[in-house]
């Protein structure tokens, strides 16, 4: 992800540390490859190729070629550390910076009110390990190793040189962080944002191999986009290189053959010129090489070609999001059925991006699944400011923030969460972060979720997920399934619930199974039979279950074995608690998910008098309130009707020391918050 400071704020700034000086280096080289961008098309572009503008995008890929979802199961994450990118002699004067353009030849920058050019020639990188000068920013990359590892993954680690990996590990240990699935790809390079100059990984043939595809970063960043080449050379990934230039945050598929971008994607292939080369000799061999300047019909019949067979949709870019225009700012998809965004506070109604993303997710929620089904739609909080409150202008967010949840990273079991405060024992320390951090681990059941404090990238216009690169598992167990979710009232009291999926491995299905229970009781297994196709299918018997005229809680999840052994789960997460839940009965049920998460915790929690707790409501809204102990005794009632975002109060000095769920109810939701009471 591009990353954009705010510029105005750091102009002035002298670098007498190391943490200024990154803050210093980061803002004005990003601003000026933003500035780049925009006067590509003035460049004299030579000829392009022959046939270099077809609508495939100069690809053919192998066949029977697929692209997984971001929640399926990898065998690897690629992630970096921050380098610091040194001109030879002056080491240690924080006035001088080397920022490489080509593999060992970086243009020399000193520091004299500005950074300001001063020639070039050979850099010396150096890793930056070192937090007490640093700040928490390098340390955000070596949690992220060790969060990988956590998933059962390993961490394709690039560095410099080969004796950087023994600095790496050094560290990571001193941290008490893992070191056990470690491997080093060594290179050149000048970036950290691995999602969008690295590559997309892909399965094809008979045998589903691994594969990638090598989309164009944008001009003048040629070492941003050598990762793919060193996969390609040192762990035996095919690598097939693309003219469309495209950045990685800006996509999002959904495993089944459909791919969605932003109209950002239009405007970096308008230009006629692709990266910088030259013979690693003479400096003046330096240039920019040509390639097709491509419209809008060209970019998406491309898109379409390479990644999108069943559908390739462009929407509408946010203007106030650090300048990225990418969609893993506030969007992405926890399975083929299902998209999951942040949503925008009530609060902010008149911000442009506000009417942007309305419009976006409608888009998204009305278009159908593989199965021909709807998309499900579920919501995760948005950020606050430091403390707690609202961003005073969509302008204010966009040069100091662009603070998203939504720009977390899958690793199998594992969901790599960013937050913004400090981490401690596993949660955010400021209570407003740490309600929105329950928040969305309630919005992906299952998984084991690691924060991270990024709020040292605060304005750059990404986070976790713009800083890793996922590589797909070797043999997979590949599960499609329509699932079954949320209140189904009567719709399985007469009819048993069918569970259907496709299922395929290169060795075939030896064995799937349904595994289910009824309000939380002892699980049970359903055999699914093969058909043609892949297809499985069989049954939850849901008609032997007694409604009683309530309704009955129903989890379940997909188990499949390959005939050479392997077995997944669908959902991957199911092992701990990841399971689809839907209910059956006459009675509709308050679901408390992503959904109703405009109910915020109670704060401050223990409580000592008062109890507050915010609440969003979009138009005007009754709830019966009732406070429940332990032992489920009403302690109080009372009723709340409000419109727009509000702090609800209660008062705890009539409570006696204990727990109670406050319960807020209509006749469609049942939404429940824990308060412990000194």
């Amino acid at each position: 992800m591009a990353l954009i400071l705010a510029f105005s704020a750091l102009a002035q700034i002298e670098p007498v540390n190391k943490e200024l000086r990154l803050q210093s280096i980061l803002q004005t080289f990003q601003q000026r490859d933003v500035a780049n961008r925009k006067v590509h098309a003035d460049y004299p572009v030579a000829p392009a190729p022959k046939d270099a503008d077809s609508p495939k995008g100069g690809l053919d890929l192998p066949a029977n070629n697929w692209f997984p979802g971001e929640w399926e199961e990898v065998k690897a994450i690629a992630v970096t550390c921050y380098y610091d990118y040194l001109v030879p002699g002056h080491e240690n004067d924080n006035y001088w910076y080397a920022d490489p353009i080509v593999s060992g030849y970086a243009d020399y920058y000193h520091y004299s009110g500005g950074w300001q050019r001063q020639g070039g020639g050979p850099y010396v990188a150096s890793p930056a390990l070192n937090s007490a000068s640093y700040g928490e920013f390098v340390n955000v990359f070596l949690y992220l190793m060790d969060a990988i590892q956590l998933g059962g993954a390993e961490a394709w680690v690039r560095i410099e040189n080969a004796s950087d990996s023994t600095l790496i590990k050094n560290k990571l240990t001193s941290m008490n962080l893992r070191t056990n699935k470690l491997k080093w790809i060594i290179g050149t390079g000048n970036s950290f944002w691995f999602r969008d100059c690295g590559p997309i990984a892909f399965y094809y043939g008979d045998e589903d191999n691994v594969g990638m595809v090598d989309f164009g970063y944008y001009t003048g960043r040629a070492l941003d986009d050598s990762l793919p080449s060193l996969i390609e050379e040192q762990m035996g990934i095919p690598n097939y290189i693309t003219m469309v230039k495209w950045e990685g945050g800006n996509c999002l598929v959904d495993g089944a053959g459909m791919v969605i971008s932003s109209d950002a994607i239009y405007s970096g292939n308008m230009s006629g010129q692709g990266q910088y080369t030259w013979d690693g000799v003479n400096p003046s061999s330096i240039h920019v090489t040509s390639k097709p300047a491509l419209n809008q019909q060209k970019v998406k019949d491309s898109l379409a070609h390479i990644m999108g067979p069943r559908g390739c949709h462009i929407i509408p870019a946010f203007h106030y999001d650090g300048g990225t225009g990418h969609i893993d700012l506030y969007a992405d998809m926890i399975d083929e059925n299902e998209f999951v965004f942040s949503q925008f506070p009530e609060a902010y109604s008149n911000w442009v991006d506000y009417k942007t993303a309305a419009k976006n997710i409608d888009s998204l929620c009305s278009w159908t699944s593989v199965f021909g089904n709807k998309f499900k739609c579920h919501y995760i909080p948005f950020p606050c400011t430091d403390n707690g409150g609202t961003f005073a202008s969509q302008t204010s967010y966009n040069q100091s923030y662009t603070r998203t949840y939504s720009n977390h990273t899958f690793v199998n079991n594992v969901l790599i969460q960013p937050v913004f405060s400090t981490v401690s024992n596993g949660q955010p320390t400021a209570q407003w972060d740490r309600d929105r951090f329950e928040a969305v681990k309630r919005a992906y059941p299952g998984y084991t979720v690691y924060p991270i404090n990024v709020k040292s990238f605060d304005g750059s216009g990404g986070a976790i997920h713009c800083i890793t690169k996922q590589i797909p598992a070797d043999n997979p167990v590949r599960i499609l399934h329509p699932s079954i979710t949320g209140n189904t009232l009567m719709t399985y009291a007469n009819t048993n619930a069918p569970i259907t999926a496709k299922i395929h491995n290169k060795s075939g299905i030896a064995s799937a199974k349904v595994v289910y229970r009824v309000n939380g009781g002892n699980w049970n297994e359903a055999a699914l039979t093969p058909g043609a196709d892949d297809e499985f299918s069989g049954s939850i018997p849901t008609t032997s279950f007694t409604t009683s005229g309530g309704s009955n809680k129903v989890e379940y999840y997909i188990s499949a074995t390959s005939n050479n052994g392997k077995t997944i789960t669908k959902p991957i997460p199911a092992s701990q608690g990841g399971y689809y839940t839907f209910y059956v009965g006459s009675q509709p049920v308050g679901i408390e998910n992503a959904e109703q998460q405009h109910f915020g915790q109670f704060f401050p929690n223990p409580a000592d008098g008062r109890a507050n707790v915010e609440i969003s409501l979009a138009e005007g809204s009754h709830y019966d309130v009732t406070i429940v102990d332990q032992l489920g005794r009403v302690a109080h009632r009372s009723t709340l009707d409000a419109q727009g975002d509000i702090v609800y109060s209660i008062d705890t000095h009539k409570l006696a020391s204990g727990v109670y769920n406050v319960v807020f109810s209509n006749g469609n939701e049942r939404i429940v918050r824990r308060i412990v009471v000194k």
